[in-house]
């Protein structure tokens, strides 16, 4: 894949195949998957049911960046990221309670697993650190 078509992936929210969503951190996101949520429970006949599980499917990657010292970052998956981000910043994570409180910097949106589990594992090598602060916080 070329510059352009990552540069373009990157701002339209998905790669080209479609499998993942790149986001800029900021908490506004949050509304639009409850919302989009609710209007696929209006507009589909499974209702709330399956809204909740297609939001609850994705598997997201995230890095923090701690308030206090913001030299500091954490990186995590989980598939409830509203949950967690919450825990961290109550001091449930033995890593993180050091640093509170915490910010979301970036995450990204899997509908695999897998490809999430790598994702974090490339992003907590020294060469995906070296990537993650000059191209994605």
């Amino acid at each position: 894949m070329d510059r352009a078509a990552v540069s373009e992936a990157a701002n339209s929210g998905s790669s080209p195949d479609g499998s993942t969503t790149l986001r800029s951190a900021s908490y506004a996101w949050l509304r639009h998957v409850s919302v989009a949520a609710s209007k696929r429970a209006l507009h589909s006949p499974q209702g709330d049911a399956r809204a909740a599980r297609d939001t609850a499917d994705m598997h997201y990657v995230y890095i923090l960046r701690s308030v206090s010292r913001p030299e500091q970052t954490y990186v995590g998956y989980t598939l409830d990221l509203r949950a967690r981000l919450f825990a961290h910043n109550a001091g449930k994570s033995p890593h993180t309670s050091k640093f509170r409180p915490w910010k979301l910097a970036f995450y990204c949106a899997f509908e695999a697993g897998a490809r999430a589990k790598e994702f974090e594992a490339y992003l907590k090598s020294h060469s995906g650190k070296a990537f993650a602060s000059k191209r994605l916080t």
